[in-house]
């Protein structure tokens, strides 16, 4: 996944979220965003509500999946 490609989505999804909304909210749309446009599926328990709306926890995420595992 190019670096730019990562920048410039996140850019998108950011311009998309309602920084105020319930976290838990935020959290879900963003799994499914990440799931819609990186073919990245999170579990349930996966989904942390505090951070994964933003874009750090986004961030998180896409490390993640781009270390072996």
């Amino acid at each position: 996944m190019r670096s730019s490609h990562v920048e410039r989505v996140l850019r998108e999804y950011q311009a998309l979220r309602d920084p105020a909304g319930d976290p838990a909210l935020e959290a879900v749309k963003a799994a499914v965003f990440l799931e819609d446009v990186f073919g990245i599926t999170l579990s349930e328990t996966e989904i942390d509500h505090e951070l994964l709306g933003t874009e750090a926890g986004m961030r998180a995420v896409l490390d993640r999946s781009r270390s072996p595992g």
